[in-house]
């Protein structure tokens, strides 16, 4: 891939734990070499949104892709 690609693209990830909504179309693209912070008040979603990217939890809706290969 050529320097600057699109190393990680999330687009409109939405997930909901019982009556709350955790996340509401969140969408991030992160390219080869940046780096990134996740900012926020509190319970609005980083989290939520680093465990989909690992992994560790599955979004309810939306498209997870790792170097343009759609993982979710």
């Amino acid at each position: 891939m050529a320097e600057g690609g699109v190393s990680i693209r999330a687009t409109d990830i939405r997930k909901r734990f019982g009556h709350l909504e955790a996340l509401r179309g969140a969408s991030l693209e992160i390219r080869e070499g940046e780096i990134l912070a996740l900012v926020g008040d509190n319970g609005a979603g980083k989290s939520t949104l680093a465990k989909i990217i690992c992994g560790a939890v599955t979004p309810d809706q939306g498209e997870l892709s790792f170097w343009g290969e759609t993982v979710v």
